[in-house]
């Protein structure tokens, strides 16, 4: 139903300006450039959506999404029409679409991600899925080396990535996952991990007390570390299938839990 939803919005604003038809830049196998390549870059796992457009590795735009933005089909293809037209772009031009998989928001994630689908199927361009973890440290300030990406996940838990820098980017030093929240911040003596990441609106002052925090403009992911990630993952032939990717949500909707109970 949400994907219909888009499928129709996206042919009333879009499909007009699409009409610039372009050979395919990727294969499954690796990624061939024969000239600069635009990626989009959407994300809605959290309460500060965003949209950006990236030209060979340099953001060209940026655009920040309401909650009503991020949250309904109605109004992000909308939203998307106007940052390329303030750009001077079709969608027809886009050589890649990349969008935040999660986790965060049940509904933010499944209407991004539906969206990207869409387009990728309207268009025929291929998608890539980028992990929102890795997005939040992919924008890290160069200072920092090691870092926790933090989720609040409710009822006391966090989901948490750890990584450390490298000469060719960021290593996870620990398998993501749920964790009560005390039971993570034992483990961060002589780790020397700065956190990040959503969470720290919710548990940062206890956080703090066990390790630095970043900067509050890095706690939240960024439209544009997707698509920059977006196109490293695409040179390196990681794209995905538009027909399987789903959202990394951190726990089930709470219909599925309660449906478990009973069962």
């Amino acid at each position: 139903m949400v994907a219909q939803t888009f499928l129709s919005v996206f042919r009333k604003h879009c499909e007009p300006l699409a009409v610039r038809p372009r050979a395919h830049l990727l294969r499954h196998n690796g990624f061939q450039r024969t000239r600069l390549v635009i990626v989009l870059g959407i994300e809605t796992s959290g309460r500060q959506g965003s949209l950006a457009v990236v030209r060979d590795g340099n953001v060209i735009a940026e655009r920040e999404l309401s909650a009503t933005g991020r949250r309904h089909a109605r109004t992000l293809v909308p939203e998307l029409k106007t940052l390329l037209e303030d750009n001077g772009l079709n969608p027809s031009d886009l050589d890649i679409i990349a969008v935040s998989i999660g986790p965060g928001s049940f509904t933010g994630l499944r209407v991004g991600v539906v969206c990207a689908k869409t387009l990728a199927y309207a268009l025929n361009k291929p998608i890539v899925a980028i992990d929102t973890c890795d997005a939040i440290a992919f924008a890290l300030p160069a200072d920092i080396n090691r870092a926790a990406v933090i989720f609040d996940a409710l009822r006391g838990d966090v989901y948490v990535a750890e990584y450390e820098r490298t000469n060719s980017g960021w290593n996870e030093t620990a398998r993501p996952g749920l964790v009560p929240l005390e039971a993570w911040l034992a483990t961060t003596t002589g780790k020397s991990l700065t956190a990040t990441g959503p969470g720290l609106t919710q548990h940062g002052d206890e956080i703090s007390t066990h390790c630095p925090l970043a900067p509050e403009e890095f706690h939240n992911p960024q439209a544009s570390a997707i698509a920059l990630l977006g196109e490293q993952q695409a040179q390196a032939g990681s794209v995905a299938d538009t027909w399987t990717i789903e959202p990394h949500y951190i726990r089930r909707s709470a219909a599925e839990e309660k449906a478990d109970l009973k069962s």
